[in-house]
């Protein structure tokens, strides 16, 4: 099983390198399928984390307890993890800005409206407090591992 994670891993990455080559060289490369160009750079970035997530996950196979205890587990999965919620939630949180600033600041129908700024000023905000849950998680954890060792003495 992890040989086919690996395989369906780099086979994800090669297409997520071939995305970026063809966007970066070719300006006639794009595609909408709904409002804009976002979308593409949304799908590009969807598909490298889905390949460091099953790239990561067939490079560093579970472990026994004992192991676990002693050298903090997956490590690996758990960076590629948080990378994920992080991102997702930057997404959510620029979306709902974005939101918010056009349903409360843009006037109907204005073309100079600059919600985008608050979405992604939220987003940003979004991504700081990600930040702080990983390094309360990973003390917890630490912290867990360390009672742990002390009890098995």
């Amino acid at each position: 099983m992890r040989t086919v994670r690996l395989g369906v891993g780099v086979v994800l990455a090669v297409f997520f390198a071939w995305l970026v080559w063809r966007a970066s060289t070719d300006d006639g490369f794009r595609f909408i399928w709904n409002r804009d160009e976002g979308e593409f750079m949304i799908f590009v970035a969807a598909v490298g984390l889905a390949a460091l997530l099953v790239i990561a996950t067939a490079v560093q196979p579970s472990r026994s307890r004992a192991d676990a205890d002693a050298g903090g587990g997956r490590w690996l999965v758990r960076a590629a993890g948080y990378l994920c919620a992080a991102t997702v939630l930057m997404l959510i949180a620029l979306g709902v800005g974005t939101a918010y600033y056009d349903a409360t600041d843009c006037p109907a129908g204005g073309g100079d409206c600059l919600s985008l700024l608050g979405g992604m000023m939220w987003s940003l905000a979004s991504l700081a407090i990600s930040a702080v849950v990983v390094v309360v998680v990973e003390l917890v954890l630490l912290r867990r591992r360390r009672q742990r060792r002390a009890g098995s003495r």
